[in-house]
């Protein structure tokens, strides 16, 4: 349903010829009022701001070929949404991959966490919790993101890199299922200053119910440019891990997390070896999925989400594309960590 769209980015030796551009930008989406939070439980509504929610975006040019991730602080987005945005932008439609972290100290963004009837009937909304202005307002500066990474596109040079990163991650339903490949792409202008460093870790963001900030900030202390987390295969269930438990909610324990969270990235992305002129080659399918949860189609027939079905399918996307040695592949929703070792 999500099209939160988990990235897995995969690593073999190669090069190619073309010139390689690369551009960043990021736009702060947090929302003006307050609204009710997405994930965990029904009903909590925003009290205040500890951290601002942004969109952070890459844009990459290989040949004739302009790409872009963007990745926004959210729980995740509709295809609805995400083809909005992507209407607000001068390229293809599969030049463009839309990604949510799965904040979930974020607004409801589905629809599925508004007003419960009671604390006693409280697993099914009775109103959703979509702030529609908000979401307008969200549209508007993922947009706006897309379109200035595009225009600050520049001569780059491209770095990847990955590594296994053994307690960062558990998975409380399948312990032996367990994704712990943490990837890294930085892209580096001329002049040897980082433009981005994008990360791909599979794990629900659940300190606090999740925040990017801590890491975010240690990393563009330590390299520059704008960092941007993807998440990856995250589903049944992984989460955090400190010393293979569930880290404490808190925001000392968010913090501590967060820095060991941006030191695996730091340290892999230093480990990273330069590609040269790397290709760029795409792929989209567009789906139509059965929709066989109950509650996302209770939540459909009463209006609580904006997808709408004649025939209980909703539409939905795989992305493949290959950047250079780097494979990345999208899918919806909340992939088993299983997914990855495909």
């Amino acid at each position: 349903m999500r099209i939160r769209l988990s990235l897995a980015l995969a690593v073999e030796a190669g090069s190619s010829a073309n010139d390689f551009y690369a551009g960043s930008h990021k736009v702060d989406i947090t929302p003006l009022r307050s609204v009710y939070m997405g994930g965990q439980s029904l009903d909590r509504k925003s009290q205040g701001v500890h951290d601002p929610l942004s969109c952070r975006a890459l844009a990459m040019k290989s040949g004739d070929t302009t790409v872009v991730i963007a990745s926004l602080d959210v729980l995740g987005l509709s295809f609805i949404d995400v083809e909005a945005v992507r209407s607000g932008v001068p390229l293809p439609k599969e030049n463009i991959l839309i990604t949510a972290t799965h904040n979930h100290s974020g607004p409801d963004t589905i629809g599925l966490y508004g007003k419960s009837l009671s604390k006693r009937f409280s697993d099914f909304p009775v109103a959703s919790g979509r702030d529609e202005r908000y979401m307008a307002y969200l549209r508007f500066g993922a947009i706006n993101c897309v379109n200035g990474a595009i225009q600050n596109l520049q001569p780059a040079e491209l770095y990847l890199s990955q590594s296994n990163q053994w307690d960062l991650s558990r998975n409380s339903r399948v312990p032996d299922s367990l994704d712990q490949t943490m990837a890294v792409l930085r892209a580096v202008n001329k002049e040897g200053k980082t433009i981005a460093v994008l990360f791909n870790f599979g794990a629900h963001a659940e300190v606090l119910k999740g925040k990017k900030d801590p890491v975010y900030r240690e990393v563009e202390r330590e390299f520059g440019g704008t960092a941007i987390f993807v998440n990856g295969a995250l589903g049944a269930m992984v989460g955090p891990a400190e010393n293979g438990k569930k880290p404490e909610s808190n925001w000392e324990s968010m913090e501590k997390y967060g820095k060991r969270f941006a030191e695996a990235v730091i340290l892999t992305a230093r480990d990273g070896w330069r590609v040269e002129n790397p290709d760029i080659a795409i792929k989209r399918e567009v789906l139509k999925i059965p929709l066989q949860n109950f509650r996302f189609r209770l939540a459909m027939a009463f209006g609580l989400i904006p997808e709408r079905s004649a025939d209980g399918r909703i539409t939905s996307e795989i992305n493949f594309w290959r950047l250079g040695p780097a494979w990345i592949v999208t899918v919806p929703g909340e992939p088993y960590p299983a997914f990855a070792e495909l």
